[in-house]
């Protein structure tokens, strides 16, 4: 029976030895994958902020969101005082107006200029004709007046006759002269008008001159008002409220920080031993504990190039501290807005297949 026994011993051993040497050779075979387990780490979510902050200086006169609070993207949230700028906008508008009236006012003018100088032109060219004309009569009631002179003191006509000669030549004489009297005056009508057309130009050119720094202020002082009204140009939630209603706030003061929703990731340090294993675009899962059963799928957007801080200090001689990388990890679905910025999450980073 002992003999047997020592049989069976030697039987169990020898199996035994033959299962280890096996289990050593299969370990070592090659083309043999190990199994990696998936990296999970916790984080806090975040989101890419947008400061929102005057481009001008005053006072807040209404500010609609709290802290926590949720907007939508093109949503007014503040807005300041305006009515001084108000007031500055209403004056350039009149000024506007003044502008636009001063032009139509000298449009008409340069248009009376104009049929002004056209009706000196005809007046001083029929003027011109009448000394042509007045000047012939003139000259042959000169003649016909010596010719009656020579007459009369040869006897040959009464002094009556020689009277009227010389009457009908001092009426043309002064036919004449007023004529020429009267040319004048129309040239004379015709400069003014041309200087009142020129005038009228320049009137013109100045009131074209005043209406565009009208239209300049008045685009400034719109754009002013425009600037007292301060809207979000994301959705999101407010995180930070740094005035109050009431305030006085300078351009560039950020007075809300909105957090975008459609831009909220996970921000998650790992561990220096594990950050070879994690790949950009690579798949990511979220979840929240307030929110059993749900998982959130994610991508890893960025992996931060510098160590940020040691999780591990050294307590043995010669051991290095063992650091850690910032990672960001998307949020790809979350249309019923679960996620929230400031929450605590745990994500799970699943093995990678590294290219040989």
């Amino acid at each position: 029976m002992k003999k047997n026994a020592g049989k069976k011993s030697k039987v169990i051993i020898l199996l035994l030895v033959i299962f280890a040497a096996g289990a050593v050779l299969l370990a070592l075979r090659p083309g043999r994958k190990e199994t990696v387990p998936p990296i999970r780490v916790t984080g806090i979510m975040d989101g890419y902020e947008v400061n929102l902050a005057p481009k001008i200086a005053g006072r807040i006169s209404w500010l609609g969101p709290r802290e926590g609070d949720a907007v939508k993207e093109g949503q007014a949230v503040i807005t300041l005082d305006s009515e001084d700028i108000k007031a500055s906008l209403a004056q350039a508008m009149a000024a506007q107006n003044k502008a636009e009236a001063d032009i139509r006012a000298a449009v008409a003018q340069v248009q009376n200029s104009k049929a002004a100088i056209l009706s000196a032109d005809a007046d001083a060219k029929s003027a011109a004709a009448d000394v042509d004309m007045a000047l012939a009569q003139r000259d042959e009631s000169m003649k016909d007046a010596k010719r009656a002179e020579d007459l009369y003191k040869k006897g040959f006509i009464s002094t009556q006759s020689r009277d009227q000669s010389v009457s009908a030549s001092d009426v043309n004489k002064a036919a004449y002269s007023s004529s020429i009297a009267k040319l004048a005056s129309a040239r004379a009508k015709k400069e003014a008008a041309a200087t009142g057309y020129n005038a009228a130009l320049s009137q013109l050119d100045s009131s074209k001159a005043m209406l565009k720094e009208a239209q300049a202020n008045v685009s400034y002082y719109r754009s002013k008002l425009d600037d007292t009204v301060i809207k979000t140009p994301v959705a999101g939630t407010v995180i930070f409220k740094a005035h109050e209603q009431g305030e006085t706030v300078s351009p560039g003061d950020t007075i809300l920080t909105v957090v975008d929703l459609n831009g909220l990731y996970a921000r998650v340090d790992i561990d220096e031993t594990k950050i070879g294993r994690v790949e950009l675009n690579a798949p990511a899962y979220i979840t929240v504990d307030g929110v059993p059963g749900k998982v959130f799928k994610g991508k890893i957007t960025e992996i931060g190039r510098f160590a940020e801080f040691a999780t591990q200090r050294d307590v043995i001689r010669g051991r290095e501290d063992i650091k850690t990388f910032r990672v960001k990890v998307s949020v790809l679905n979350d249309p019923e807005r679960i996620l929230k910025p400031g929450m605590t999450v745990e994500v799970k980073i699943p093995p990678q297949a590294k290219t040989p």
